[in-house]
């Protein structure tokens, strides 16, 4: 069975390679061609006003929302749209403003506002058609009116070659009028209309899927926010037109699927509008991935991956190998050389202990203060047993800074097909570790280490590494700077929900939604019979992925007022967020006991100890010393649920945050 979702056949629509590269793991192809910013109070404006909005009303319980709508349908219509906006500016807007919207520009404060607007107006036309259709006295249930928002679908279609086709989507919003016997789509799109044929092809999609469901005939409309042209609607006659074309789209996005699963280079159909192409991230590679766009077109494969190695000789690597043998010979440890590999920031020996002359593992790494000083180091080895042999990490004379670009480059070979992974550093040996928080093993992370140690920066390389492997549909982040200094470039990310926190109290307000959030999925799990996320995203329209990262969350535990609530919050998450696709990320400079709570400890499973002050603090956060040796600026132990290794975090460069900033659907 070949499967898609309605956002992949939206993608080939606007380029059968954009959808090809997707398919490979290219995040990048989201975001090509579309115009305006699609910046993240789209996102703000869905979740946290829209959404809501019609899922209280959809429920049909008794809850303030419905009971105002119940009351504006049995009032006169000319009241209707104005006492509507008011209320979704009273209950909605100014609320989720106080409380997410402190990192608002102007320029998104005014589209925020220009969105509200035009989807009031559209529901306040929607809902006097209702009551005008009903007549006088006639009563109008609003739940009778809304379906629940964001319902997953999916429908199977058989190919001419008798496979079946699965499409899953997700709408926006769903109303019903029941007068015209019609369905209405509403999809909201945080950018400009653009190319109106892709969002009139998805729209046409879902208004597929709920016709299988419902039966009945589907009508819709496109809310965008940015843009002159705001809104655009669809009869139920155009949409069916539309629909009737549909086999021989689901025909040419099976094609595109089933090419790209064979070993021979496929040719792809460049895209419709060869406009797209000069704004296309791809462009210089396309010819040569897809064939050529165009006869004659010189093609153009791109720069190929080359894995370069960080082991062998090197000159400084063989002086301190000598040096090394010579002084444990004067310490009287018998051991054998195991030769070396040199990495960015330090080079690792292999040493063996002879057992049978009474060299041991435990004598070895006593002696680390006395060869800091017999090799002229700033700061004493760290010394680890190893398979087979026992490391001795010196670092280099003049150390190689390591980029965000470099790892990704380095780690494409290995990057796990998840919207919630990112690259933690590079091994000695050149390869790159990744976290992969869709994992049981690291689904949430704990982060120690002193000032300067690196830790900021490891948080701001995991945030832009999320962002750049995933799509803010997939990915929806929450940052925490109680510094106030860490994550002031990334405010603009497309993947953010909401403003970068900085005070206790929202903070935990954050926690304790998704807290809420998280209850809420399970409740759609059992329903599906789905485990996780996962599953639950593979048999319907996926549901993103939450991650908070906190820098210094120490600073939370300082208040006395929150402390019980944080732990609380984050023992919830911890224990039953990875299921929920819930992920906490927590750092200190300050990892003692008093902060790293136990409690907190133990619902996170990967712990990573960058530079610290004692081996105490390091037992604090590993259960065992050793990240004291460290270098600092991004030298790493990993360890809790994974074996300890050390790993060189990268550094985040402009291009990578620019990159990032772009990343949009």
């Amino acid at each position: 069975m070949l499967k898609a979702s309605v956002s992949e056949i939206h993608l080939w629509r606007r380029c059968p390679r954009l959808l090809a590269y997707h398919l490979r793991g290219w995040k990048e192809a989201w975001k090509a061609g579309l115009p305006g910013s699609a910046s993240w109070p789209g996102s703000f404006f869905h979740d946290r006003l829209a959404a809501p909005f019609h899922r209280s009303v959809a429920s049909g319980a008794d809850s303030v929302v419905r009971r105002t709508v119940a009351k504006l349908l049995a009032g006169p219509e000319k009241e209707i749209e104005e006492g509507l906006a008011r209320f979704v500016e009273e209950r909605f807007f100014v609320p989720a403003l106080k409380k997410r919207g402190k990192g608002f520009t102007t320029a998104q404060m005014i589209q925020l506002a220009e969105g509200v607007k035009d989807w009031i107006g559209y529901l306040g036309r929607f809902l006097i058609r209702a009551k005008g259709v009903a007549g006088p006295g006639g009563p109008v249930n609003p739940e009778d009116l809304f379906h629940d928002p964001e319902a997953p679908l999916a429908w199977d279609f058989r190919l001419e070659n008798g496979e079946t086709f699965r499409v899953a989507g997700r709408y926006d919003a769903l109303l019903l009028d029941r007068a015209a016997g019609e369905a209405v789509v509403l999809e909201f799109k945080g950018r400009a209309a653009g190319e109106t044929e892709e969002d009139f092809l998805q729209l046409a999609l879902y208004g597929r899927l709920v016709g299988e469901r419902t039966g009945v005939a589907v009508r819709g409309a496109v809310i965008y926010l940015e843009g002159d042209r705001r809104q655009t609607e669809y009869s139920s006659e155009e949409m069916a037109r539309a629909m009737e074309d549909l086999p021989r789209v689901f025909e040419e996005v099976a094609r595109v699927m089933e090419v790209m699963g064979k070993d021979e280079v496929p040719v792809l159909p460049p895209p419709r509008d060869s406009a797209l192409c000069p704004r296309c991230p791809f462009d210089g590679r396309c010819d040569g991935d897809w064939g050529l766009r165009e006869p004659g077109r010189a093609a153009s494969a791109g720069p190929p991956f080359r894995a370069e190695p960080v082991s062998g000789d090197d000159a400084e690597a063989e002086e301190k190998q000598r040096a090394l043998m010579n002084a444990l010979r004067a310490l009287k440890l018998p051991v054998e050389p195991g030769g070396y590999i040199s990495g960015p920031r330090f080079i690792r020996f292999k040493v063996r202990p002879l057992l049978e002359k009474g060299a041991t593992v435990r004598k070895l790494a006593s002696q680390s203060e006395n060869l800091q000083v017999a090799l002229e180091l700033a700061a004493a080895p760290l010394i680890q047993p190893q398979a087979g042999y026992v490391s001795v990490d010196v670092p280099r004379r003049v150390q190689t800074p390591l980029t965000l670009g470099e790892v990704w480059r380095r780690g494409r070979i290995n990057r796990p097909d998840s919207p919630v992974a990112f690259p933690l550093g590079m091994a000695i040996d050149g390869s790159i570790v990744w976290a992969d928080l869709s994992d049981p093993t690291m689904t949430s992370v704990l982060v120690g280490g002193t000032s300067g140690s690196g830790k900021s920066v490891f948080l701001r390389s995991a945030a832009v590494s999320l962002a750049l492997h995933a799509s803010p549909r997939d990915l929806r982040l929450t940052l925490v700077d109680p510094k106030r200094v860490s994550f002031n470039d990334l405010a603009s990310l497309p993947h953010l929900d909401g403003p970068v926190l900085m005070d206790a109290e929202p903070a935990l307000e954050r926690l304790e939604d998704l807290a809420e959030e998280m209850e809420y999925r399970y409740r759609l799990f059992e329903k599906r019979g789905a485990p996780d996320i996962l599953a639950y995203n593979v048999r319907g329209s996926p549901l993103s992925h939450q991650v908070v990262i906190i820098d210094e969350y120490g600073d939370l535990m300082v208040d006395k007022a929150v402390k019980e609530e944080t732990e609380r919050a984050v023992q919830r998450l911890g224990q039953k967020g990875r299921a929920a696709g819930v992920h906490l990320v927590l750092a200190t400079q300050r990892p003692d006991s008093k902060v790293v709570t136990p409690l907190i400890k133990a619902n996170l499973q990967l712990k990573i100890a960058l530079k610290v002050t004692t081996a105490t603090n390091s037992s604090v956060i590993l259960d065992q010393t050793g990240a004291e040796y460290l270098v600092g600026c991004g030298d790493m132990l990993v360890g809790g649920s994974v074996p300890v290794q050390r790993l060189q975090g990268p550094l985040v460069t402009r291009t990578d945050i620019e990159e990032a900033l772009n990343s949009r659907i």
